[in-house]
């Protein structure tokens, strides 16, 4: 009788853990409110030069968030250049894949690579206008396609 109220609990349980885990997750404006991006909690938000930076870490998982206006010219060759900047500190110094998409209309790359430690890493780099906007994802190999992943990469929305 114990065993079988156990297994009924147990559903409830996961609902509810599952329910919790969804409302952790904020709605963060950009500091001049041209996107928004969604975290399970609240960023550290730094500024230095003109790049704004926001980065929250949860368990073996790191979101980082960054934006800066750039100087005019050819969105793709912009893209590239950025993820070309983070190329050296993956395992062989290269993205492993790379995707050309649109945001909202606006054109996007995004990388995947290893890390030499294992993890792995995914990077979407957006331009709109001379914004450039960056989502990075860092984590154990095969989180950064679960479904928290996908609703982090999946939130970034631009201001009309």
């Amino acid at each position: 009788m114990i065993a079988r109220r156990v297994l009924l609990a147990l559903p409830a349980l996961g609902f509810a853990v599952a329910a919790e885990a969804q409302l952790l997750w904020l709605k963060v404006e950009g500091s001049d409110r041209a996107f928004t991006f969604e975290l399970p909690g609240t960023p550290e938000y730094k500024v230095q030069g003109g790049l704004h930076s926001y980065s929250l870490t949860r368990g073996p998982i790191e979101y980082v968030v960054q934006s800066v206006e750039v100087a005019a010219g050819e969105p793709r060759a912009v893209l590239q250049g950025a993820l070309d900047g983070a190329a050296p500190h993956l395992a062989g110094g290269k993205w492993q894949r790379i995707d050309q998409r649109d945001v909202q209309g606006a054109p996007a790359l995004e990388g995947n690579g290893a890390l030499a430690n294992g993890d792995v890493l995914r990077n979407l780099v957006v331009m709109r206008g001379r914004r450039l906007v960056s989502l990075g994802m860092r984590g154990p190999t095969g989180t950064t396609r679960f479904p928290d992943a996908e609703r982090f990469f999946g939130s970034l929305r631009f201001a009309p």
